[in-house]
């Protein structure tokens, strides 16, 4: 049986899905363009230089723009309240577009990994000056500082994709510190640090690359939430007076909100009505105990 006091009215609904999506879309639209700006800019500063690392660097600000561009659409849909196609919602949108953010961050690794492999033999002319470090330390500072803005909305508001491109920024950060690394040492004379630096960059970008597509799959193919929060929805239904049983406990996370399937067991003497209440008091705990779940459907079975 499910309870229709899960949800809120559709009105509501709709207009907290309209707030959520906007407060995302807002810090990611501000990171779209300092992406779009950086990824120039390195890039630019990358060819009259001849720097391998920040060429690899910009590169990493491109993808990071293109990511901005699928977390935006994946907002955009989410916010849509559940229809009769969806009726769970549209919350996986935001789960499918971390799952492509960290996809695209493995194949941008690997390529800026097979570019400096072939660049730590080959010397090329090295045309920067002392004068780049100041920008590098630019760039890290407004890219850890968009890390900060974006993984603050992203917790807040429960969304996978914006915490997914929180730590593209960040990883961005680091590997823009390699950068200034290797291009320090190149201008010092040792010219395949930059190339060195450029393959740092690859491999921190291909680990941040697989660690955020492997936990938005982990999400996709329905794994259960941690243990410990399975406990407490198990302790919040064990408290109702009349359950005598619990099994068959099942989960699934649709963007923000967790769902749950649970049997329970009661006196079997008891009239339909009593084993409705008992049923309801179970959804009502967990709602009110486990603040992550959204819905509640328990099947009452006899003892």
């Amino acid at each position: 049986m499910k309870s229709n006091t899960n949800h809120p009215p559709p009105g509501k609904e709709a207009e907290d899905l309209q707030n959520r999506a906007h407060q995302g879309m807002r810090v990611t639209w501000m990171g779209l363009w300092i992406n779009g700006s950086l990824s120039v800019a390195k890039g630019a500063v990358g060819i009259i230089g001849g720097s391998q690392a920040l060429l690899a660097d910009a590169l990493h600000s491109f993808t990071d723009l293109v990511s901005d561009v699928l977390v935006l659409f994946a907002l955009r849909f989410s916010a849509q309240p559940a229809d009769r196609q969806h009726p769970y919602g549209h919350g996986r949108m935001e789960t499918a577009a971390a799952f492509c953010v960290g996809l695209i961050l493995l194949l941008a690794g690997v390529f800026i990994l097979f570019r400096s492999a072939g660049d730590l033999w080959i010397p090329r002319p090295y045309r920067l000056n002392f004068l780049v470090l100041p920008f590098v330390v630019l760039v890290i500072a407004l890219k850890e500082g968009l890390y900060w803005i974006t993984i603050r909305v992203g917790r807040r508001t429960h969304n996978q994709a914006l915490l997914a491109n929180a730590w593209h920024h960040r990883s961005d950060a680091y590997s823009s510190i390699a950068t200034f690394v290797g291009v320090t040492l190149a201008l010092l004379g040792y010219w395949r640090a930059d190339a060195l630096a450029a393959a740092a960059v690859a491999g921190l970008v291909i680990w941040t690359g697989a660690k955020i597509a492997w936990e938005a799959l982990d999400v996709l193919v329905d794994a259960a939430p941690p243990e410990e929060t399975l406990q407490r929805i198990r302790a919040a239904i064990g408290r109702v007076d009349g359950v005598q049983g619990i099994h068959a406990l099942r989960t699934r996370w649709v963007g923000p909100n967790l769902f749950v399937d649970v049997h329970i067991q009661v006196d079997p003497n008891l009239t339909v009505a009593r084993g409705h209440a008992i049923a309801h008091q179970g959804q009502q705990s967990v709602l009110s105990e486990v603040k992550e779940v959204s819905e509640v459907n328990i099947h009452v079975e006899p003892a």
